[in-house]
């Protein structure tokens, strides 16, 4: 049975706080690349532009549009990680979205060479791999332990 605070509200078990405690700060390393990725995008669209190696210059008005998205995501997941216990399996969202941007990675530096260096796009696609692997392994340890209401 859980413990009650002050307010008589349920306390959750020590237990299944330590096994959210994975999860929220993978969502808080999430929470941390998008936002200092949408800063950069938002800000200085042009830098992101020249790291990746593209030649042809989209117009900003979309980079800076997609920082703004990053960084809502970020605030998104922060605000997760928050009420974790509550609501976890809100983060497959997250597994989708990694692993759809990994997929297109991959098929972008291998199939469709762009203008953009193909080393971009296979660290877009290592990096989102890597974290959909991170999720994936936290929602399991999390999933164990409190299966969804």
């Amino acid at each position: 049975m859980d413990a009650e605070n002050a307010d008589g509200e349920a306390q959750p078990p020590a237990d299944r706080l330590r096994t959210m405690t994975l999860l929220r700060r993978v969502l808080y390393l999430l929470a941390a690349l998008w936002a200092i990725t949408g800063l950069v995008l938002a800000i200085v669209p042009g830098l992101a532009l020249s790291i990746a190696g593209a030649t042809v210059q989209p117009e900003r008005v979309w980079m800076r549009l997609l920082g703004i998205v990053l960084v809502t995501l970020a605030m998104l997941a922060v605000l997760m990680a928050q009420k974790i216990e509550e609501v976890w399996w809100w983060a497959w969202a997250f597994v989708v979205e990694k692993a759809a941007i990994t997929s297109f990675a991959i098929l972008k530096a291998a199939l469709f060479p762009t203008d953009a260096a193909p080393w971009f796009w296979w660290a877009i696609a290592a990096a989102n791999l890597a974290l959909t692997g991170a999720l994936l392994w936290a929602l399991g340890r999390a999933g164990r332990e409190q299966p969804p209401a």
